[in-house]
């Protein structure tokens, strides 16, 4: 993978979650079975739109780009790119062990946690370990969960965090995440394709 700029304001994309008020009903309560079951392999290529409102005094920045997510047995690899697809990048998760973030600087950091490792980086914790279930739209079981007409979460509010989903007419997958934390962050996910692997 070829690594060019250090924009490490890319890693804020593993957010991924939304500002809206959410009535208070929980995982379970009205939600389509299926929703429910834990996160599966997959592949998944992504646009996104990040803004970092405030950490330490610094506001308003910015960033758009493209995230490729493979997650499954081996354990996670996502790269995140910039708009004309050059690799800023790359964090691998393997199933046990070292959390790997390699940088466009070259830089390298590993940690046994990968929140832990994020926010050392970006000052801030971030839930990676419940990522890979949030955009597949499976809230996990203290979820708060305002679901759509047809049993799929629609806006969730977990971990402190806050999604909207948005989907396709007959989809089960979302096809967009709109995110926000605390004032903090603000994430637009637009999903371009998913694969569900064996």
């Amino acid at each position: 993978m070829s690594l060019r700029r250090p924009l490490v304001w890319t890693l804020l994309t593993a957010g991924f979650l939304s500002a809206c008020a959410v009535p208070p009903t929980r995982v379970g309560e009205g939600l389509a079975r299926d929703v429910l079951s834990g996160p599966g392999p997959f592949h998944l290529v992504a646009r996104f739109s990040v803004q970092l409102l405030s950490v330490g005094g610094d506001a308003g920045r910015h960033f758009s780009g493209r995230l490729q997510w493979l997650h499954g047995a081996e354990g996670d690899r996502l790269l995140f790119s910039d708009p004309l697809g050059q690799g800023v990048a790359e964090l691998l998760r393997p199933p046990r062990g070292e959390v790997v973030l390699l940088l466009a600087d070259g830089t390298r950091r590993e940690a046994t946690d990968p929140d832990q490792l994020l926010a050392e980086v970006l000052g801030m914790p971030l839930p990676l370990g419940e990522l890979s279930a949030w955009v597949q739209a499976r809230p996990g079981a203290g979820a708060l969960v305002e679901p759509d007409d047809r049993g799929r979460p629609r806006r969730v509010r977990e971990s402190g965090w806050l999604l909207t989903y948005y989907y396709g007419e007959s989809a089960t997958l979302p096809s967009r995440l709109d995110a926000s934390l605390d004032g903090v962050l603000r994430l637009r996910l637009f999903m371009e394709s998913w694969e569900a692997l064996p």
